[in-house]
Parts: structure tokens; C-alpha cells; sequence
């Protein structure tokens, strides 16, 4: 099986193995590389603590009993030298080499090369206690030293020396080593089977969303995400399926769209191209007669004309190529205005007007887009309503909105549809005939106008009871 070494699977494998070999090597390091002198560190805190304690308690009356019970329970040599290097006192917890001499008297003398050594490094620190690691090459051994400077209630020096041998610990580390040899092989082991197992959990709702991505890219839009693994992966894949779903909408809406508007398109093409052979074979020599049939074509050419026109608007609406012009516009007098260009409706097609109007409501827009939306809401209420023919018109102030309403009387619009009526790809296949007035497609061109004048629209419809557009600006 050949390996994807930029896969995700194999990258989440490399790197959580690159993780554990990491945290190995970190353990060796501390385990091995640093534990001899982080051992001592601990040994120095060790004794520096218990030679803070017994210097505050230097001028205790039982202060004898003190140092005997520290070296006793911690395993200490505690001494106590005047300024002459006689040890005055000297506890020992622990066997340890003679180190001081007995001169004639019977005085014990602290060694002197210690002392001196002692004390050149209490002077170098400028302090008047230290903690150092002592060696003794001889032994191959060492010890932890505390050495400070005391007085006594009556300002006599002396110098309390606190020592505590420090165990090699070669022995233990050889013992761990094994250990660790051991520990390591089944790490990586375990690393290596948890790696691949874990790699392979996390990639595969992964993997298969790129697989249902790549069948979607191909135009198969019945491609499934499935929504399992992760949190994000469960959120990812729940959008593309609703993604997916608007695609497969979008695109039976353009299927519709493009039979619907062919299905315009050829009517006055057919009208045009019957009119033009009447011309040629009937009443090319009767001037009524050819009149009448030009007429037709130049109506029919027009109505083709503003058809082209509002694709190519929306066109241009949608894309933001288009942009608005914003004035005080009479909006009374732009209604009025429209609604005169349907006044052959009422003449000859017997359509009835019912208008509210208020008089000068001036708001600010771009007065042409307007019209339009006049236009297009006026038309659609032609297009669908009754038998009865009736349209009501409104248009008021309410507090600082203007409100317009175009109602019908018409079947009214089914719930479900109420909401993709906006789309520009959406036509009504029940509905689909050839418009009494205007091209049919204008609530697209409506949608988009009125968020560019960021104002609020919608439909209100019921069943048998018609339907009433509006929006407020």
C-alpha cells in the first residue's frame, strides 16, 4: 500500500511519535543526565535548612541537646570550633574518618586544611553562613557542608560546621538505566500502536469528507457528508450538508428558470416570426393589415427588450456592479406616478385599482430602483389575482417608517414557498404562464433594490384569500 507522506493520517502518526520519542528523551535527561546534581541540590537545601534552624538556636540553654538530636535523627556531624580551631563540641550521626587530632592535653583540633578551606569560602561569599559540596579524593566521596559564624551572648566567635555524606549513587543509576531500557522499548511500542490508532480516528471522518468534497466538485450533488466524529467535524459536515442541499435547490431553481424563461422567450418569437410572414404573404400590400401586424412585432420586440433588461439588471445587481443613487424622493408622487403606466389595465383588460395613498411622504432612495419595485410588486399583483381582477394599493407613514402593501385576491402562496419567492432562479411551475404585464421575475430584482435601501420586506398569503407584498423604508 503506497504511503501519503503529506496525508493527514501519516502526518497525525509522525508527529504524535515525534511527541513520544520527545518525551523520552526528556525523562533520559532528567533521569540520568541531571540526577546527580539535582541530587545534591536537594542535599544542600537538605543541610542548609537544619544549619538555619540550629543557628537561631545558638543561645538556647538546651542547645547541646539540640545539635545531638539533629545528628542523631539526620544522620549529621555537627561541630562547634572556637577561633583557635579547637572543637569545643562535636556530635557525630555517622562513622567517618578521623579528622581531628589530639594534641598533648587532650584538646581536639578541627582539621586544619577543612578549617581553612571553610573558611576562605565564608570570607569569598561575604556572608556569615555558606553551603558547599565538599570532595574527598581519597575516599572517592563527598559530602554536603554547611559552615556559618556564630556568637554567644557574651560576643565570643565560633564556627558551627554541619556536614552530611552523600551517597554515590552509580549503582542506582545503573539499575535505573536497565530499567529505563526496558520502559522505553514498551513506550515506543505502545506509542507506535496508539499513534496509528489514534492518526487513524482522527483522519477518517476527515478522509471522508474530502471524498464526498471531491464527488461534489464533480457535479454529483447527491454526495452525503456524514456527520460522525469530533464536535467540529459533526459542525463541518452538518453545513456542507445544508450547502449541499441549497446546490442541489439552486440548481433545480436554474433548470426551472432557463425552461421558464425559453418558455417566454419562444412565445413572442413565435408571435414575431408569424407576424412577419402575415407581412410578407397576407398584408404586404394592405397598409391596416400590415400596420396591425408591425405593432404586434414592435409589442412583442418590446416586451422581449424589458425581459433582456431585467435578467441583465439582476445580473448586475447581484454581481454589486450596480450601484444606487440616493435623493429625497417624493415616494407619493413616484406610486401615482406608476400606477398611471397601468391605467390600460383598467381601460381595456377591466382590472380594478383600489389606492390609500398618502400625499408627500418623501424619504431618501434612488427614485428610479424605486419605480421599479413599484413597478414589479403592482405587476405581480396583476399577474396572480382573481377572477375579481381587484389590486389594493397602500402606501402610509407609521411613526418614522413609510409602509407599502400591494395586495391580490388571487390562490394566495403555499407556506413553504413564502420564502424562496425571493430567489432568482424561483418560478412557480404551477403558476408558470406567460405574464399579463411585465417579464414575471421582478421579486429577485425587488429582494436586491430594497437591501441596497436597507429596508425590510416580506409577503403575507393565505390560502384562497390572496396574497399582500409589502415593505417598509
Amino acid at each position: 500500500m503506497k504511503i501519503n507522506y503529506k496525508g493527514l493520517k501519516f502526518q497525525n502518526w509522525m508527529h504524535l511519535m515525534i511527541f513520544s520519542v520527545v518525551i523520552l528523551a526528556v525523562l533520559w535527561m532528567l533521569q540520568f543526565l541531571l540526577l546527580g546534581s539535582f541530587y545534591e541540590s536537594m542535599k544542600l537545601n537538605e543541610i542548609k535548612n537544619i544549619g538555619d534552624t540550629i543557628t537561631a538556636r545558638f543561645d538556647d540553654t538546651d542547645f547541646h541537646t539540640i545539635m545531638d538530636e539533629y545528628a542523631f535523627k539526620n544522620n549529621l556531624r555537627i561541630v562547634l570550633i572556637n577561633e583557635s580551631g579547637q572543637m569545643t563540641v562535636n556530635f557525630d550521626g555517622f562513622p567517618t574518618e578521623i579528622t581531628g587530632s589530639h594534641p598533648p592535653g587532650g584538646v581536639t583540633m578541627f582539621s586544619h586544611n577543612s578549617l581553612t578551606a571553610a573558611l576562605q569560602k565564608l570570607k569569598d561569599s561575604g556572608e556569615n553562613k555558606i553551603c558547599f559540596i565538599e570532595e574527598n579524593k581519597k575516599l572517592d566521596s563527598k559530602q554536603s557542608v554547611y559552615f556559618a559564624q556564630v556568637a554567644d551572648k557574651n560576643g565570643v566567635v565560633h564556627y558551627l560546621y554541619i556536614s552530611s555524606p552523600i551517597p554515590a549513587i552509580d549503582s542506582t543509576i545503573s539499575v535505573l538505566k536497565t530499567q529505563f531500557y526496558i520502559i522505553s522499548v514498551v513506550l515506543l511500542l505502545l506509542a507506535l500502536v496508539m499513534a496509528q490508532w489514534i492518526s487513524k480516528k482522527m483522519s477518517k471522518p476527515i478522509i471522508s469528507l474530502t471524498k464526498s468534497a471531491e464527488r461534489l466538485v464533480k457535479g454529483e450533488l447527491d454526495a452525503t457528508f456524514y456527520e460522525e466524529g469530533f464536535t467540529e467535524i459533526h459542525q463541518m459536515a452538518s453545513a456542507l450538508n445544508y450547502a449541499t442541499g441549497e446546490l442541489r435547490n439552486l440548481d433545480n431553481y436554474r433548470r426551472d428558470f432557463i425552461a421558464n424563461v425559453s418558455h417566454d422567450l419562444k412565445t413572442p418569437l413565435t408571435i414575431i416570426k408569424l407576424n412577419g410572414e402575415l407581412i410578407k404573404d397576407v398584408s404586404g400590400n394592405d397598409s391596416k393589415k400590415r400596420n396591425g401586424h408591425c405593432d404586434t412585432i414592435i409589442k412583442e420586440a418590446d416586451w422581449l427588450t424589458d425581459m433582456v433588461g431585467e435578467i441583465l439588471l439582476l445580473s448586475k445587481l447581484e454581481s454589486g456592479s450596480e450601484s444606487i443613487s440616493k435623493t429625497e424622493v417624493n415616494l407619493s408622487k413616484c406610486l401615482t406616478e406608476t400606477l398611471n403606466s397601468f391605467n390600460i389595465m383598467k381601460d381595456k383588460g377591466g382590472y380594478s385599482f383600489e389606492t390609500d395613498i398618502e400625499d408627500n411622504i418623501i424619504v431618501s432612495g434612488d427614485e428610479q430602483m424605486l419605480k421599479r419595485v413599484f413597478y414589479n410588486f403592482i405587476s405581480n399583483a396583476v399577474n396572480f389575482t382573481g377572477e375579481d381582477k381587484r389590486i389594493i394599493i397602500s402606501l402610509k407613514q407609521i411613526d418614522k417608517k413609510v409602509r407599502f402593501e400591494a395586495a391580490d385576491t388571487g390562490d394566495g402562496i403555499p407556506e413553504e414557498q413564502q420564502s424562496v419567492i425571493w430567489d432568482r432562479y424561483y418560478k412557480s411551475k404551477e403558476t408558470h404562464k406567460r405574464a399579463v404585464v411585465g417579464t414575471g421575475i421582478g421579486l429577485s430584482i425587488v429582494k436586491n433594490v430594497l437591501t441596497l435601501h436597507n429596508a425590510e420586506y416580506g409577503v403575507i398569503s393565505e390560502a384562497e384569500k390572496g396574497s399582500t407584498f409589502w415593505f417598509e423604508l
